[in-house]
Parts: structure tokens; sequence; C-alpha cells
């Protein structure tokens, strides 16, 4: 089952073989080539996956307030029915629909993103000349190949797992919560702006303090390199 699922993307697949874009965005689209129709099944799962989460969380309310209003000795003979269909959901479908996701997450994306953009960056730096080569140390320029993979597939895995299940789930909650009260909703998209200018802040200077770091992990090992080479 997992190799069906590792097997959906060839990573190897040819490609135009053309510069790589400069900027970030166009950068990582060049590689969702092979993954695109495989995406959106990722979006579709991640989505029902938030959905069901947030769906236990009104049904939970649900079921207090059907116990509220039902006596005790027909409770069952009332609500037996629902219950038994909510637990073969709960039960069968859910795990279905997170198995799911994350094999297309797991096994199509992060099992072949990584060896792609590798691959198409090795590629590229055998067509250079071989100034480029002698300007630069060799261990440096293999040590940014070997970043490039898991940067690509962590910021694409991310992008699935962490932005689009959040935007999910918050937005449920706010409908489910303004259902209720308006009111109740407000707390939720006042504390949702806030995260969202905190989370900006810190990931301009983690941004800033891993590029430092990147760079400097790529001297220090393009050096070591070259001196065992040498």
């Amino acid at each position: 089952m997992f190799r069906l699922f590792e097997n959906l993307v060839d990573p190897f697949a040819p490609h135009d073989g053309a510069t790589p874009p400069a900027r970030v965005w166009p950068y990582l689209k060049s590689h969702f080539g092979n993954f695109g129709r495989w995406m959106w099944w990722m979006a579709a799962t991640g989505v029902a996956v938030a959905l069901i989460e947030t769906g236990l969380i009104f049904y939970t309310g649900r079921i207090v307030d059907l116990m509220d209003v039902t006596p005790a000795d027909t409770f069952w003979r009332t609500h037996g029915l629902e219950l038994f269909a909510a637990a073969l959901f709960v039960l069968l479908l859910r795990p279905l629909v997170i198995v799911l996701n994350h094999l297309f997450l797991e096994q199509t994306l992060a099992g072949n993103m990584q060896d792609q953009v590798r691959w198409r960056a090795h590629k590229h730096m055998l067509g250079q000349s071989m100034g480029f080569f002698q300007n630069d140390f060799a261990g440096r320029l293999s040590n940014r190949v070997m970043q490039l993979g898991p940067a690509v597939e962590d910021s694409t895995y991310m992008a699935f797992e962490g932005i689009w299940y959040s935007i999910t789930y918050v937005v449920a909650a706010i409908v489910i919560l303004g259902q209720v009260n308006p009111w109740l909703a407000l707390p939720l998209v006042i504390w949702l702006g806030l995260y969202i200018a905190y989370t900006r802040t810190v990931a301009l200077r983690v941004a800033a303090a891993s590029e430092k770091w990147s760079d400097a992990r790529s001297l220090v090992t393009g050096r070591v390199v070259d001196a065992y080479a040498n």
C-alpha cells in the first residue's frame, strides 16, 4: 500500500532543465508540476480531517443537549440509531480519512519531493562551467544541493499539514461559535489576528537567522570537504 502511494509521482521524471527561478514562490511552484493532481487530494483530505475534528466538538455539544432534554429511560430507544451511526463514523470513516491524508502527505509528497528537488539541482549543477566550480567550495555547493530538498519539502508539507489544516479548523470553529452566539466568535477572531501578527514577526526573524545559519554551515562544510580533498 505504501509503495502504491510512493509510485504516484516519479521524482526523476524528465523536465525542461531551465534555470530555476530566483524568487521563492516561483521556485517552489516549479517543483509542483508532477504533484499537481495529487495536491488536490492532499488539500481535500486535509479539509475533511479538519472538518471532522471540528464537527466532533459540535456533536459532543449535541449529545449533551440530547441528554438534557431526553428522559434517561427512553434515551437509547430514541437516539440509539443516531449514536450507533456516529460511533461507526468515528471508528471507521474518521481513521480512514486521516490515514488517507497522511499517506498522500508522507508517502506521495514527502517521500518524493526531496528526491526531485535534489535531482534537479544536481543536474543543474552539472551544467555549470569549470570556472563556476573553481570559484567556490565543492563541499559548499554539495551542501546547498542537499539542503534544498528538505527545505522545499518542509515548506510544502507545512502548507498542507499546518496552514491549510489550521485555516479550515479555525474558520469552522468561528462558524460554529457564531451560530450559537456571534459574541462567542469574537474572542477567537481577536486571538487569530494577534496570532497572525506574532507569527509573521517571529517568522521574519527566524528566516533571517536560518539564512545566516545555512550560509555558515555551507561554508564550514565546504572548507572541511576541500581540506580533506586537498
